[in-house]
């Protein structure tokens, strides 16, 4: 009887093994990219206006998208388990009027925070202004789900670049240097304007800093 439980035992662990062996054949494995590294979030934001600096205080969730289908176009579902960042007191102020055919803003140096699960934290004072543009010229974008001119939400569209660098020295991005670009909508409020909400996919590409010479 011993030796029956002791068989089936081992039979156990063997059915386990290539169980696992199989699961792990099927999961696609990470494998580290050549410099430079470049991924896709996809950030929900909302924000804030801050009443003593006239900014607005911006943060949310970023996402990695679940698809990029055969013609390029990128699924907007965000998926909770997919979060692997999130973005952190981002102060933007605005220099031209709300009515103005393009409307350009700018992410203050060192306010825009993006932290990530693996512990890498991107900051935007890197020495180059995360600096954009909301393009009223072109009208709301009428056909987003967040269009909504009963209750004043008009989603315009966004596009801007700018500088990050990583200083938590930590994660695949540590220590490195690079830039995000993106690309989406704020959804201005116009009979509450100091809330913004929006979405972007951002574009962030990152690499290793040549070392300097040491100093004479």
């Amino acid at each position: 009887m011993k030796n029956r439980y002791t068989n089936l035992l081992m039979l156990g662990l063997a059915l386990f093994g290539l169980a696992t062996a199989f699961a792990d054949e099927a999961i696609p494995k990470y494998k580290p990219q050549p410099e430079p590294i470049t991924l896709l979030v996809n950030y929900q934001i909302t924000g804030i206006a801050d009443p003593t600096s006239g900014a607005y205080i911006v943060g949310g969730p970023g996402f990695v998208p679940p698809n990029i289908f055969p013609n390029g176009e990128i699924s907007d579902a965000v998926l909770p388990g997919r979060q692997i960042a999130k973005l952190e007191g981002a102060k933007i102020t605005f220099s031209d009027a709300a009515d103005a055919p393009i409307v350009h803003f700018t992410c203050l140096p060192g306010s825009c925070t993006m932290k990530f699960k693996d512990g890498s934290v991107l900051v935007s004072n890197a020495g180059v202004d995360l600096q954009g543009r909301a393009i009223n010229m072109w009208g709301p974008v009428f056909k987003s789900p967040k269009f909504d001119p009963t209750n004043g939400i008009y989603p315009i569209r966004i596009m801007g670049c700018g500088g990050l660098k990583e200083v938590a020295g930590k994660g695949h991005l540590a220590n490195m240097v690079g830039s995000v670009c993106f690309n989406g909508v704020f959804n201005f409020n116009k009979f509450d304007q100091s809330v913004l909400t929006g979405s972007s996919k951002c574009t962030i590409t990152m690499h290793t800093p040549m070392p300097q010479p040491p100093s004479q």
